[in-house]
């Protein structure tokens, strides 16, 4: 880390690409395979998008906390530039990992720090920008997906408690979250909200959200014609291909 230090810490959550460790919701509907295929895409553009800036810097807050998560990157052809931090996500549960990355933040000199979800591969590059600017004047920034939870979360100093009554990986933990923050004194900003790509009904949003040429997310777009799991590609190939087995490992909350 230089001198000079940004003010601001931009986290992105990930998880190790293994079949049946993420995705599983949507590995349920097309099998365990495939669905780490389009996670690790996910990654790689979100990896190009985001870098360090003069405005702020970057981590990568991984699980599970033993993973070696610069060599998976590197796996992926998305190795991590010298200087971006990585953060293994820590405690049980996922609203005390958030809390604790959102501390390590402040831990590590940093007056604001921004953490996303990277279950949303189409996030626009200038969203990090907005969300730190939305803390000049709020303690809070939030930025909502379509199912009721939250992709982004960002605190200015300091947000004990925050989270500890969040019911997480539910339809009402962002308001529950605003609600809690209210409670506290913090006064919120939002973001627009988005969708982030769980089950297989939202692979659909995402093509559409990709179209014409996928250009904002080539890696997932890549994937997704590649598995056949978009709408063009299924018509062009006359349905969908290796369908998941009925066998499949449980759905799991996402980190």
């Amino acid at each position: 880390m230089s001198n000079e230090q940004p003010d601001n810490l931009f986290l992105i959550a990930a998880r190790n690409p293994v079949p049946g460790q993420t995705k599983t919701r949507l590995g349920a509907a097309i099998g365990m395979e495939r669905a780490a295929a389009v996670y690790r895409a996910f990654l790689i553009d979100l990896a190009s998008r985001f870098a360090p800036t003069a405005t702020y810097d970057l981590g990568w807050a991984f699980t599970p906390p033993a993973a070696d998560f610069a060599g998976v990157l590197a796996s992926i052809g998305a190795p991590p530039a010298p200087g971006v931090h990585l953060v293994p996500q820590q405690g049980d549960g996922w609203g005390v990992r958030q809390a604790n990355l959102l501390r390590w933040g402040i831990e590590h000199d940093y007056g604001r720090t921004v953490l996303i979800a990277s279950d949303s591969p189409h996030l626009p590059a200038g969203m990090a920008s907005d969300a730190f600017a939305a803390l000049d004047d709020r303690e809070i920034v939030l930025g909502r997906v379509h199912d009721g939870g939250y992709f982004l979360i960002g605190a200015r100093g300091p947000c004990d408690g925050l989270l500890d009554t969040v019911p997480m990986s539910t339809a009402s933990a962002a308001d529950a979250l605003v609600a809690r923050a209210g409670a506290l004194g913090y006064r919120v900003a939002e973001l627009p909200p988005t969708f982030d790509v769980d089950e297989a009904a939202d692979l659909d949003r995402l093509e559409a959200e990709l179209l014409p040429d996928g250009a904002r997310a080539p890696a997932t777009w890549a994937a997704l014609i590649d598995l056949s799991l978009t709408s063009t590609a299924r018509r062009a190939k006359g349905g969908l291909t290796d369908p998941a087995s009925p066998c499949q490992e449980p759905a799991r909350s996402k980190p």
